[in-house]
């Protein structure tokens, strides 16, 4: 199978006390502006976790000391570990409500997006879905509308809103990239990307939930039309929760290997001070 490693991060309760400051000495000085421009302490502790479990990962997977790794960003700002480009890895993180969640990959592309099931505030439901309407194609919108049910018609509205944005930040785009031109739907029991109506069956896309009110999409594959999934990226992609129904968070089953503060501390290519 091709490589592909997510971990995640629940910032609840980790950064008590002295944990944030003992936690922040832990990366370069050089990052902490990075963590401490922020002005409000969930963000901050975000942040962190963030530059934390990027860290704690390659560390680990290549077997270098804790500061000799160095990241940067390509000019749209996609996240990339620096000197071991001929390597091929390529991640992605997102944080959005307790979670940092952090996907990687070798010799594919991929973008991971955090995703909160957000409930507007001074609008109905369907007056905010429909003014994101120049954003989602007609058979989005369509699939979005669709349920009786307007707590799954948001929750539509965000799984879709989720596969875009993974995707864009697979490809490094940012927001250059067209939304329209990006069409998700349910095809069998996969969810597969049309990129200006051409069905692009060499990326999978997967959601999930990581608590009550996040959901998590990764979407990973090859920029390549000549390159093609391996059956267990394929069984991968089958293994997902489908767009338009309402999803479950799966304790049991879920893909992210949850990373804990005390797993990050005892990390042994980190120095000890």
């Amino acid at each position: 199978m091709a490589k592909l490693d997510l971990l995640s991060f629940d910032i609840k309760g980790a950064f008590e006390g002295d944990q944030f400051d003992r936690a922040l000495s832990w990366l370069p000085k050089a990052e902490h502006p990075s963590v401490m421009r922020f002005k409000f302490a969930r963000d901050r502790h975000l942040a962190l976790a963030n530059l934390l479990l990027r860290r704690h990962y390659f560390s680990q997977e290549l077997q270098v000391p804790w500061f000799d790794l160095e990241f940067e960003r390509l000019p749209a700002g996609k996240p990339i570990l620096k000197h071991f480009e001929s390597l091929n890895y390529d991640y992605n993180t997102s944080h959005e409500g307790d979670w940092v969640i952090f996907g990687c990959t070798k010799d594919m592309k991929i973008g991971v997006d955090a995703v909160a099931i957000d409930r507007p505030k001074k609008q109905s439901i369907d007056a905010y879905l429909k003014s994101f309407q120049p954003q989602l194609t007609h058979n989005e919108m369509h699939l979005v509308m669709d349920s009786d049910n307007e707590d799954t018609r948001l929750e539509t509205f965000y799984q879709l809103w989720g596969c875009k944005e993974s995707y864009t930040k697979a490809l490094g785009l940012g927001l250059s990239l067209d939304l329209l031109k990006l069409d998700f739907a349910n095809v069998h029991d996969t969810i597969k990307v049309r990129f200006e109506g051409e069905q692009l069956d060499n990326w999978v896309i997967y959601l999930d939930r990581l608590d009550d009110t996040t959901l998590a999409v990764v979407c990973c594959g090859y920029i390549e039309a000549s390159m093609t999934l391996d059956l267990k990226m394929i069984e991968f992609g089958r293994s997902t929760q489908l767009l338009g129904r309402p999803s479950q968070v799966k304790n049991d089953t879920n893909i992210f290997h949850q990373i804990k503060l005390q797993d990050i501390e005892n990390n042994e290519w980190r120095p000890r001070s």
